[in-house]
């Protein structure tokens, strides 16, 4: 099964791309959702891996812990997976495919770069809250931390995290061109920051508490573009109207 996944995620940055690669690598993969090949089961296996990657460490958690955590005999665990690092490789894919199918695929049919980046903004916190518990969101989590991997397999994760800040970064220089953009920002630096408050979601610890996932949706969704997006008229706009 792990090679078969690890197959699945190279392809995300190794198939032809879309008419604009500057957008995303991978853009012209071919979507076989890597949700529709796995069964309930390996679900509840990552999703409790996840848990346990984030509450005792990577190298802290054993096969046998994450065996007991989905009540299977050891060998029973290692029908899903042959290693650790191959979990931890099938865990992380699952997550940048869903990234991918979710938030970078739609994002790149809508042309305007602000909304773009608003439903950028909506389907990745909406990913995210998806699976918000007690810990925040485990699979985001670990996803966003590769260092348990091998190096070549570090570098498919990289490449796809790549993929998506690219994303952003270049969406942002669009609104620049447009004079959407605040003055002064860069956005480079911009996409850090956008990307770095999407993330901060997967560790909301009060998933029940007075604020709601949808709430927290519109406030970040609502505070990233009001600080990104400028209070000038674009220059665009302004030649387009007709004299006074």
């Amino acid at each position: 099964m792990s090679k078969r996944i690890e197959g699945r995620a190279r392809a995300l940055t190794s198939k032809p791309r879309r008419k604009d690669p500057s957008i995303a690598p991978g853009a012209g993969w071919s979507a076989t959702p890597f949700a529709q090949t796995i069964s309930d089961r390996q679900r509840e296996v990552f999703a409790q891996a996840a848990r346990l990657f984030v509450e005792k460490g990577y190298e802290g958690t054993s096969m046998s812990d994450i065996a007991a955590a989905v009540k299977l005999t050891k060998a029973g665990l290692y029908h899903f997976v042959n290693r650790k690092e191959d979990l931890l490789f099938t865990i992380m894919s699952w997550g940048m495919q869903e990234l991918y199918e979710e938030v970078v695929y739609p994002a790149q049919s809508v042309e305007a770069p602000l909304e773009r980046l608003k439903l950028i903004l909506r389907n990745h916190l909406s990913n995210i809250g998806r699976g918000i518990g007690a810990q925040g969101n485990p699979v985001t989590i670990v996803a966003d931390q590769p260092g348990g991997l091998n190096p070549e397999r570090r570098a498919v994760i990289d490449e796809l995290k790549r993929g998506y800040f690219d994303l952003v970064r270049r969406t942002l220089e669009e609104m620049r061109q447009r004079g959407e953009l605040a003055d002064g920002l860069d956005p480079t630096v911009t996409a850090h920051c956008i990307i770095g408050m999407i993330m901060w979601t997967a560790r909301w610890p009060r998933p029940e508490g007075r604020l709601s996932v949808d709430d927290l949706i519109e406030q970040i969704t609502s505070v990233a573009v009001g600080g990104a997006v400028s209070t000038d008229e674009p220059a665009s706009q302004q030649a387009a109207m007709p004299p006074r």
